[in-house]
């Protein structure tokens, strides 16, 4: 029996590639979710995991051949997160990659975005482009597909436009909304993901995944208020700019800013299936339009968007640094412990002994963060320390410090994992916490600093 693994099994086309995976019998399935979760099939097997700790899918990804990613989350995953939902995105594929790679898997499929050509991107199909890159610049086989707009209930871009045609009548439309589109029935996403884990000979390419029709988001808007039997009037007004628009829509349809933001940047881009990435068996999309919004229109339970909050206090703090050339995370971990008394002057101090780090305020005795290396967990190209002590630092479970290089060395990402300070949070926010994106900022001045000082010393 093969064991397939499905990071995001638990959002809605992780759930509908289950119960098709399940067709088959000589598959199991170990699905990913960041809570726990029972099984009700004696071949799926729910495990819990962290896709920010490597450790955790070590531990989950053991004994699969194949693996699934199908996550793409831009909701909190702490208390506080401080960072960019793409620096966020960009730590979770690379861990999956480390993860893959020590396990040797046989293959990944990526279910990403459309990548229009020759365009200025917004950030989330950067996102979604890198951490393609992410997978295909390594030594494991890599499907990639590309989709636009999936019709299938609970899906958070559909989400958005079915919330909008039911509580507007009228809409004011900016010029985005006359922008093309391919959107694409989720049982036809459902029958490619399946395809190409079978399939072989097609596997380890780029497909662009489009439905049967052409169409504008203006147009979409219509073709759904009819099936609900509305009739809503749409107004052009091309002068809306996109900060104005994505409030709105945040607005009326009660979803996060965080989530509607970024994928309203997104639809000023045409998403549109290219001819040069065109999926062989065209027989698997073929859903019309009208039929993929019928089976999505179906269901009044109003889906609740919120990210995975521990139920204590806890932070997780990511910055992209740049990477000077023939540098790697291990010597960036030390510049940032040399420089670090640097920056603060007399201030803080850093004590270096073996593997233990000590931040320490004018004298060794008031010891604020006590860091330890973990030697079987680190390597050249990625440092980890575990966050043991200190005034300023709660009981830890699992807090920690780490430095990784990603996109094969161009960056450095410094990231804080599950952090719990002693701090009343209050003050936490509005102190500590801001002090330490100030550090961090600086720091990254630094490491550019350096690069700049490197070519004028070879110059």
């Amino acid at each position: 029996m093969r064991k397939i693994l499905i990071a995001g099994a638990s959002g809605f086309i992780g759930h509908a590639l289950i119960e098709k995976l399940l067709e088959d019998e000589s598959l199991e399935i170990v699905g990913l979710s960041r809570r726990e979760r029972k099984s009700h099939h004696p071949r799926i097997t729910w495990k819990k995991c962290d896709l920010f700790s490597l450790k955790d899918i070590n531990e989950a990804m053991i004994g699969c051949e194949s693996a699934y990613y199908l996550v793409h989350s831009m909701l909190p995953s702490a208390s506080l997160s401080q960072g960019t939902f793409y620096d966020f995105d960009l730590i979770m594929a690379d861990n999956f990659l480390r993860a893959s790679i020590n396990h040797k898997l046989g293959h990944i499929i990526y279910l990403g975005g459309m990548i229009p050509n020759g365009e200025d991107l917004s950030w989330h199909l950067r996102s979604r482009l890198e951490v393609e890159e992410t997978f295909r610049n390594s030594s494991i086989k890599t499907s990639v597909l590309r989709a636009g707009l999936i019709i299938g209930p609970h899906g958070s871009s559909f989400t958005i436009l079915e919330r909008l045609i039911k509580r507007l009548p009228i809409m004011i439309c900016p010029a985005w909304t006359k922008t093309l589109s391919q959107p694409v029935a989720l049982k036809d996403v459902i029958k490619v993901l399946s395809r190409i884990l079978s399939e072989e000979k097609i596997q380890g390419a780029i497909y662009d995944i489009g439905g049967p029709e052409i169409v504008t988001y203006q147009g979409l808007i219509q073709k759904a208020s009819g099936k609900i039997k509305k009739t809503r009037t749409l107004i052009t007004l091309n002068i809306i700019p996109l900060s104005l628009s994505r409030f709105w829509v945040s607005l009326v349809t009660g979803v996060p800013k965080d989530l509607v933001y970024p994928l309203i940047l997104s639809l000023r881009h045409q998403m549109l299936a290219g001819a040069e990435h065109r999926w062989p068996h065209p027989e698997d999309l073929t859903t019309s339009l009208d039929e993929a919004l019928s089976l999505s229109l179906i269901d009044e339970v109003e889906q609740v968007f919120r990210g995975h909050v521990q139920p204590e206090k806890d932070v997780r703090s990511i910055q992209r640094l740049v990477l000077p050339t023939g540098k790697n995370a291990e010597w960036v971990a030390m510049e940032y412990f040399n420089w670090l008394p640097t920056f603060f002057s007399t201030l803080v101090k850093v004590q270096l002994e073996g593997d233990r780090c000590t931040f320490y305020l004018f004298s060794p005795n008031l010891k604020l963060l006590i860091l330890e290396r973990s030697r079987e967990r680190s390597s050249s190209d990625r440092q980890l320390l575990y966050i043991i002590g200190g005034l300023l630092s709660a009981k830890q479970e699992r807090g920690r410090l780490e430095f990784r290089e990603v996109l094969d060395h161009k960056y450095v990402m410094a990231a804080i994992h599950n952090f719990r300070p002693s701090l009343p949070w209050f003050i936490y926010r509005w102190t500590q916490a801001i002090m330490h994106l100030i550090v961090m900022r600086a720091f990254g001045e630094h490491l550019k600093w350096h690069i700049i000082s490197e070519k004028r010393i070879q110059a």
